[in-house]
């Protein structure tokens, strides 16, 4: 489903409460939310505060075909244990939610080599996509510059070279820093584009900057994508909410028709 939805980032978590956060998000006219697994949206991920989230996303009618796995450390050799653990809490929260995705930042790790960073990745990836294959709920990795997945053509390497059924996460803030040409590299991914996060080239609010979104568009056009596009920005001027939903849904109007 081509969900225009909004994540919950930098200049919303903290300021705002979730139930808050929730009525911003609907009143702004988004049919979806991301769920981030971490304290800063489900405090202590207890059982009571994943259900308020679902009751909430339900009064609201909001889907969340998204989830944030939150602890960012399946990068690092030493944390398998604890990463895995956390898994079963993601996997909680997007089955609760019927997510389509759950979305992983790969994230660079103190003193752990780009290989060893993979490798690591490789393996907790490998405990985790069994029990979501049963479930229909996909994993899309986040690529981004300086991190172990530095680009999309890395992102697309290690799935090929693993041979794991996962898929990417496309942020435009991030593909404008690669200098990457949109619709080639919509092109690129058109196997394993899982998600696109819908953002300014500054990662202020979506549409600022120089990227070539009606290039991309075009890309994502022609390789059918079926979303969803997250708002994912630095939320300082909170009416900007509404301005990033008209835009991302006149974006995807490009991408659809």
């Amino acid at each position: 489903m081509l969900a225009v939805c909004y994540d919950p980032y930098s200049g919303t978590l903290g300021r705002f409460s979730r139930a808050e956060i929730f009525d911003l998000v609907a009143d702004a006219g988004y049919e979806g939310i991301n769920i981030p697994v971490n304290a800063a949206f489900l405090g202590e991920l207890s059982t009571a505060e994943i259900e308020d989230a679902v009751n909430l996303a339900e009064k609201h009618k909001l889907v969340a075909p998204t989830i944030g796995f939150g602890n960012h450390i399946l990068t690092t050799p030493t944390r398998k244990d604890e990463a895995l653990q956390h898994f079963e809490i993601v996997f909680e929260v997007a089955c609760k939610f019927d997510a389509d995705f759950i979305g992983v930042w790969v994230n660079p790790s103190a003193d752990v080599s780009r290989q060893d960073s993979l490798d690591s990745l490789a393996d907790n990836l490998t405990q985790m996509v069994p029990a979501c294959d049963e479930h229909g709920i996909k994993i899309a990795l986040e690529f981004e510059k300086g991190c172990p997945l530095d680009n999309y053509r890395e992102g697309i390497a290690f799935i090929s070279d693993t041979g794991l059924p996962v898929y990417l996460t496309c942020d435009t803030y991030h593909l404008n820093n690669d200098g990457a040409e949109p619709y080639s590299a919509a092109l690129a991914m058109k196997d394993c584009l899982g998600d696109v996060h819908v953002s300014g080239s500054n990662r202020g609010e979506p549409g600022g900057g120089v990227f070539d979104f009606e290039t991309f568009a075009k890309g994502l056009k022609e390789i059918n994508f079926l979303g969803p596009l997250v708002v994912q920005y630095k939320m300082e001027d909170v009416t900007s909410i509404k301005r990033s939903c008209d835009f991302t849904r006149k974006f995807r109007e490009k991408v659809q028709f």
